[in-house]
């Protein structure tokens, strides 16, 4: 035996607080007759009541109320396995906190427009599991998958540049990480029959050495984990300068280079649309790179591509369900209530005799 509902105990002095005001009501009205003394008339009224069925009455409807105070609490009784499917695909956000996605080519800043639109595209999203991997010059994990998207969004909020202790975009890295999540050895069995994305929100910009290689090595590597690479590109193509600010928040300049000319960071589309042809190359012509240059929003096109890819179940959970039992109160203190409106508090002419 358990409760569904303990935290209404405190429901539980309702009935408390009805048998006292019933109290009440009646010295009440011995006061009243009292005081109105021997008049003839009320005399004759008062005879006609019986007071056997008005505490009859009284006595119901406390019953009555302590029963639906009883059902309120939900009282459960045995349990029952359930079988918890849920149905969705796996997603890993690899999202760019670099300071080039400062830049405010997109009002604004690439940042802020990257936060609004992953925002919007997890309003769009049912039963799907995401996982958040900030990166910069440096990718780590913030959140393994979870269906919880207000844990996302919390994180998402706190994501910051001044949070990396290194600089740069380092975008290998983040992807390993990413399908890293998204092939590990949770729920093994049935990983092969769900759909893996992987979801670079970023500039383009991979200032590695290499220009890009070690991120096209990680999108092969992904196709052979069968996890497919789509990118939300943040920015426009002509660029925008890199600024500064102060702790306060305040602007404090641009960054330049050793010239002292400022660093104008512009979006590098081509490389994001290499990276998701090399991780599908059995479907090169298919869209999977959506720029966001700070007008329509891209959240509706990519959550119903998204919606294409195979879906099953995520999970097979076992979980217990109580069985209600409120029921089994709620219907007598009903019938209870209705006894009581049927009866009157006038004697019957049998009674009179």
């Amino acid at each position: 035996m358990r409760w569904g509902e303990p935290s209404l105990w405190w429901l539980s002095f309702v009935p408390v607080l009805v048998i006292l005001l019933l109290v009440y009501g009646h010295l009440i009205r011995r006061q009243l007759l009292a005081r109105a003394g021997h008049i003839p008339q009320i005399r004759a009224l008062i005879e006609t009541l019986s007071m056997e069925r008005r505490l009859t009455k009284q006595l119901m409807v406390v019953l009555a109320i302590i029963l639906v105070t009883v059902a309120a609490l939900r009282p459960q009784y045995g349990r029952r396995p359930e079988t918890l499917r849920q149905s969705g695909i796996d997603i890993a956000i690899a999202f760019d906190i670099s300071k080039s996605m400062l830049a405010r080519d997109t009002q604004p800043s690439r940042l802020q427009a990257a936060r609004t639109q992953l925002s919007d595209l997890m309003d769009r999203l049912s039963g799907d599991r995401i996982a958040l991997v900030p990166f910069a010059g440096i990718a780590f994990t913030q959140s393994p998958l979870t269906a919880d998207q207000g844990a996302i969004r919390m994180y998402l909020d706190s994501l910051s540049p001044k949070q990396m202790p290194v600089g740069g975009t380092n975008l290998a890295m983040a992807m390993e990480e990413g399908v890293r999540l998204l092939t590990g050895k949770q729920d093994r069995g049935d990983q092969g029959l769900r759909s893996r994305v992987l979801l670079l929100m970023t500039d383009g910009e991979d200032v590695a050495a290499d220009q890009g290689e070690a991120a096209k090595e990680a999108a092969r590597k992904a196709a052979e984990a069968g996890v497919k690479v789509y990118a939300v590109a943040i920015g426009t193509r002509l660029g925008e300068p890199i600024p500064i600010y102060n702790d306060d928040g305040s602007h404090a300049g641009y960054q330049k280079d050793r010239s002292g000319k400022p660093i104008v960071s512009s979006l590098n589309m081509s490389l994001l649309e290499e990276l998701a042809r090399l991780a599908d190359p059995e479907n090169p012509d298919a869209k999977r790179v959506f720029q966001f240059e700070g007008s329509a929003s891209i959240a509706g096109p990519l959550a119903a591509e998204l919606d294409t890819l195979q879906k099953t179940a995520l999970a097979n959970a076992m979980r217990h369900t109580y069985n209600e039992k409120y029921q089994y109160v709620l219907v007598p203190a009903i019938l209870l209530l209705l006894i009581e409106l049927i009866i009157g508090e006038r004697r019957r002419r049998r009674d009179e005799e």
